[in-house]
């Protein structure tokens, strides 16, 4: 792909990473590795024995059980899932930064960016749900944080039947917390400095990490665990900061009865979403080279057959340019059948549109279009990193609790009560036009009788694995949302970051805080600029916040503004069964009621108070067939058909539909998964592979219009984990994704039909209402490569010393449902030089080592209107301390 501009250093980075990937062939092949090399040899060292954080062995092998499907332990070779582990130590050593991160650990996750403060990555091309130890948690963005946590288990597909009904099937993240040690009173501090960036760029970004765990007592334990992060992006004026803390506490009072408690703060106290680069064309991905200047408003006075289109001339394409004329738009389909609004000549003063001094008669700003002959606009170069205003500040609170009592009736027979509580709170101020206030509260308690049986049937042995139980679930939330258009392309980039506001862009008086550009609701609003003007409904919300009124958008309403709650009340059995040690038939079933009410909380009038509630019945069902040709080997084939609670908007709740009612579709969200795979230990405790193919048909999240597309993806994941010695460990994953969406609607979930276009003619960000352009029958998901590779390789040369490359591979994919710009197949690499020892290690990890430019799409689904740069080279150094 296009590079940065080259530095001295390239060469020398290149043949560092030649020569260390050398150092790890010549190790695996036993021909070297320095003087512990015939120590790392030895076949007798235990290969897959527990990790704990500090030791100087590498371990690409799982060897932890899987928990996160059933909600009992089971091997990952007998789970008929596509499941990937991430261990404790990975996630203290590997300087995770967000969810994109995760594509080294597991097959099938991919790239997205996630406006720089993603948590749950993308897995099959989906969004994915977040669990803390088998329990549902809030998923709305927030800065990468692992604070209370010492594992996560990657799950493609949707959730099992035990944890309940779900939002999004395209598979989960299930985080495992810390867990007090009963053992021995042991601490660690670990920490990030950075960052570096040569030849200019470099920023602060900062973490420490305090862990603590111990007995108090024979039957009680605890941990806690701190973490202040301070940090910058390599996108200008972007923060990630935030503090948390973790406490928990173990207790077991009688044999065979374990209570675990633990808690958790987080507060996300200053960070930005970034939108990244707007107006995405090919020039631009190409070669940086972006259209800047000023965007022209198409305005429309009057109605029905006698709609009139205007447009203002300005002096200039600077941001602060006089409006010197206007010109009259004429509606023509050229011959491609694009509705096009030309511009006609130059109108004299005493024809121009009555609403520059009329208020009786205001225009309504309708779309955009982009002159490119304008003096001052056409092609400049861009930089990668300023995209954001430093202005923008987002927040975000997590209170979470959780409460787990097992009791072993006799030694194959338990009850296990898991109980979570969070309250999560967030505030949203993005560019300005943007702003938006959730809050949410789960209650989650799951009630679950686990039993194991062995018995013989016919002479044959047969294996019983069972869970069987009930779970209540309530959340309560109310989210308001000041969408002031969400008008993305008309921003120009090469203009002051800080004037990207809605206010700037239509001339109105500068807002005294966020959000509050608005002036009193229906009455036309002044544009130094244009005149008067008809504006989006904003209502007041508390403080200088404003918001769009809740309801069905042919109402005046806005589907993603609402209070209301839903409660889950469900039934659900596993039964596994293991005939003779080879034949397995695992069965899942569940039925779910829901009761949901749904209100409106910005309102002026009575009128304007609307609300409505709906009982829902929803199951599910999942059926797993599998065949051990070994002991050391399974293939397997999963069938799940089951409906999900599609919450949507802008965070975790529950949409309007037609005629100010709760969306009926929120809870028809139907996802079928088939799924064919095998798994083995080629080599015992030295090389496991797995590969896994499937077919996936599901709705996804209401779009702002409240129409539910509909997504079809087929794929394969694949991956090989390979133990080659005590020193030298290897990973490799492959996806191939063909994601397409059968159903799509394009208006105003959509907001420029035929992308961007430098033509003075093609209308964006209109919400479909100028183009009218109808919906396709079925296109290709945008942001998605169809081909994915990541790998990495671990060696430890003796002494102390090691290092590691980690690299993903990605095949072309085009930046929007209107495949207007396609972005080249692209690479990274990073580098991690480590000295270890048993209480102390140091780091310094190079992050895109050849330094390529990459990309990500800005947000997941088909309204992605946005680019985002990845990260130049850069260096970064990590310490850990143990006692």
């Amino acid at each position: 792909m296009t590079q940065f501009p080259r530095h001295p250093i390239r060469v020398q980075r290149l043949t560092l990473a030649v020569h260390l990937a050398l150092a790890a062939m010549h190790a695996v092949a036993g021909t070297g590795g320095g003087p512990d090399a015939a120590e790392a040899q030895d076949a007798t060292l235990p290969v897959a024995s527990v990790v704990i954080v500090g030791a100087q062995v590498n371990h690409a092998i799982a060897t932890r059980p899987v928990s996160s499907v059933y909600g009992t332990d089971t091997s990952l070779l007998d789970t008929p899932r596509a499941v990937s582990q991430i261990s404790a130590d990975q996630l203290a050593r590997d300087g995770i930064r967000t969810a994109d991160d995760l594509v080294k650990y597991a097959p099938g996750v991919t790239r997205n960016g996630g406006q720089n403060v993603s948590v749950a990555p993308l897995i099959r091309g989906q969004a994915s749900e977040l669990y803390q130890d088998g329990q549902r948690t809030y998923n709305v963005r927030h800065p990468f944080n692992t604070n209370a946590f010492e594992g996560v288990d990657i799950v493609a597909g949707p959730a099992p039947q035990v944890f309940g009904i779900s939002s999004r099937s395209g598979g989960y993240a299930n985080y495992l917390s810390k867990k007090p040690d009963f053992e021995r009173t042991r601490g660690q501090v670990t920490g990030q400095v950075g960052t570096w960036v040569p030849g200019g760029g470099s920023y602060g970004a900062h973490s420490l990490t305090f862990d603590l765990t111990g007995p108090l007592s024979d039957t009680l334990a605890y941990r806690v665990s701190v973490t202040p992060q301070r940090a910058k992006d390599y996108a200008e004026g972007v923060s990630n900061n935030y503090n948390a803390f973790y406490g928990a506490l173990a207790w077991k009072p009688l044999p065979g009865l374990r209570i675990d408690w633990n808690a958790s703060v987080d507060d996300y106290y200053d960070f930005n979403v970034t939108h990244g680069w707007n107006r995405v064309t090919q020039q631009l991905v190409d070669g940086g080279q972006y259209y800047g200047g000023r965007a022209t408003p198409i305005i429309s006075v009057g109605s029905g057959a006698a709609t009139r289109y205007y447009s203002p001339v300005y002096a200039s394409g600077a941001y602060n340019s006089a409006v010197t004329g206007w010109q009259q738009r004429t509606l023509v389909t050229n011959a491609a059948g694009v509705r096009q609004f030309v511009a006609g000549s130059l109108l004299p003063a005493s024809q121009w549109p009555g609403f520059l001094a009329n208020p009786a008669t205001p225009g309504t700003v309708r779309g955009w279009v982009y002159d490119p002959t304008v003096q001052g606009n056409g092609l400049v170069e861009l930089s990668d990193s300023a995209y954001s205003r430093p202005q923008d500040q987002n927040t975000a609170r997590r209170d979470t609790s959780q409460l787990k009592v097992a009791y072993e009736l006799n030694r194959d027979w338990s009850i296990v009560n898991s109980t979570l509580y969070q309250r999560s709170k967030d505030t949203g101020n993005s560019v300005g036009s943007f702003f938006t206030q959730f809050e949410d509260r789960i209650f989650d308690n799951r009630l679950e009788l686990r039993g194991k049986a062995g018995t013989t049937l016919f002479g044959v042995p047969v294996r019983h694995d069972s869970n069987t139980g009930a779970s209540y679930r309530r959340e309560r939330y109310i989210t308001r949302a000041a969408n002031n258009s969400f008008t993305i392309n008309p921003y120009d980039l090469t203009a002051p970051l800080e004037l990207k506001t809605p206010a700037t862009l239509l001339g109105l008086p500068t807002p005294a805080g966020p959000g509050s550009w608005i002036g009193t609701v229906g009455v036309p609003q002044l544009s130094g600029a244009f005149g008067y003007l008809n504006l989006p409904a904003m209502y007041p919300a508390g403080g200088d916040f404003y918001s769009e009124r809740g309801g069905s958008p042919a109402a005046g309403g806005a589907v993603y503004t609402s209070d209301g709650r839903w409660t889950n009340l469900a039934l659900f059995t596993q039964q596994n069964f293991l005939v003779a040690e080879r034949y397995g038939i695992n069965i899942g079933l569940s039925g779910t009621r829901v009761d949901a009410d749904i209100h409106n909380p910005v309102f002026v009038t009575p009128a304007q108070e609307v609300r409505d509630g709906k009982r829902f019945y929803l199951p599910a069902a999942q059926v797993s067939l599998l065949f051990k040709p070994t002991p050391s080997s399974t293939l397997y084939i999963t069938h799940d058909r089951s409906y999900a609670i599609n919450t949507g908007g802008f965070a975790d709740v529950l949409t309007w539909g037609a005629n100010n009612q709760l969306n009926p579709l929120n809870f028809r969200s139907l996802s079928r998964l088939l799924e064919v795979g095998a798994k083995a230990e080629l080599i015992p405790d030295r090389l496991h592979a797995t590969i896994a193919a499937y077919r996936q048909k599901r709705d996804t999240a209401p779009l702002t219009d409240g129409s539910i597309p509909k997504l079809e993806v087929h794929g394969v994941d694949a991956s090989l984990r390979w133990q080659a010695s005590r020193d030298v460990a290897a990973g490799l994953n492959y996806t191939l994704l063909n994601a397409k969406y059968t159903y799509v609607s394009y208006p105003a979930g959509f907001f420029s039909p035929w992308g961007f276009v430098a033509d003075n003619a093609t209308v964006f960000a209109d919400g479909n209402a100028l183009n009218q352009r109808a919906a396709p029958g079925s296109a290709a998901a945008p942001g998605i490569p169809k081909h994915s590779l990541t790998g990495y390789v671990d060696v430890k040369f003796g002494g102390g010393f090691g290092s590691e490359v980690s690299a993903w591979w990605t095949s072309k994919w085009a930046t929007s449902l209107t495949q207007t710009a396609w972005v080249p197949s692209g690479h990274n690499v990073n580098l991690t030089l480590y000295y270890r020892k048993p209480t102390w290690d140091v780091a310094l990890r190079v992050l895109n080592l050849t330094d390529e430019r990459n990309f990500v799409n800005g947000l997941t689904g088909p309204t992605t209107e946005f680019l985002q740069p990845g990260i130049p080279r850069a260096l970064q150094a990590t310490f850990a301390y143990r006692f």
